[in-house]
Order: structure tokens, then sequence, then C-alpha cells
């Protein structure tokens, strides 16, 4: 499988090699574990963090990070939940202002997107 995670999907915008990255990923992560409750809390929190402005908004941001560990650390088996810390960790590195959070917030969305459309569970 070529998976892997480009730094320039989140610093420069989408392209089709990325939505092909999220489709696979977003399959992967159906397949292997991941439910929509496991993430809801943390899509949740993205989701608000976007209505507003990312400047105000960069200390909520930064404690996702820890809010993916404590939800792999209670479920630290599944493969899903391992590879949606993965990518997460990778993006959020590259997240450093509205832009690059944008960016970010596409990626996640098309790889929940494919998730759920290949039958990812609640």
């Amino acid at each position: 499988m070529d998976r892997e995670f480009k730094s320039a999907w989140v610093s420069n915008g989408a392209d089709t090699e990325m939505i092909t990255y999220a489709e696979q990923e977003g399959q992967y992560m159906a397949n292997n574990g991941l439910t929509n409750s496991k993430i809801r809390s943390i899509y949740g929190e993205i989701k608000r963090i976007q209505m507003g402005s990312f400047d105000s908004e960069r200390a909520s941001f930064l404690l996702l990070r820890p809010k993916v560990a404590y939800a792999l650390g209670r479920d630290k088996y599944n493969k899903g939940l391992q590879r949606f810390k993965f990518i997460f960790d990778n993006a959020a590195n590259v997240v450093n202002d509205q832009k690059s959070f944008n960016n970010f917030c596409d990626l996640f969305e098309a790889i929940l997107a494919y998730h759920k459309a290949y039958g990812g569970k609640d």
C-alpha cells in the first residue's frame, strides 16, 4: 500500500493525491475498528475551533493531541485509531495559522467522509 502522509496537504491544501490518500485511510480505519463514537468528541472540537479563529483557539487545538492520545490509551489495540492518531499527530505538527488549520480540517473531513462511506460504525 502506498499510503504516505504528505505535510504539503496541510501547508498548501488538497490535491488529487490527498483525496486518494483520504479514501485509502478512511477505508482502512473503517475496516480496523475505528468507530465514530471514538473520535466524535475530537472531531466536534475541530469543528468548534473552525467556527472561530485559529489564533484565538490555538490552545484548544494544541490540547487535541492529548485527547487523541487518551482515546488511543483507552483502546490501544485498535488499529484504526492508531492510524488516526498517526495522521493526526503528523498533520497537527504542520498547523501554524488559519490557512494550515483549514487545510488540516479539509484532510480530516475527507478521511472521515470515506470512513463513513466504507461502513464506519457509530
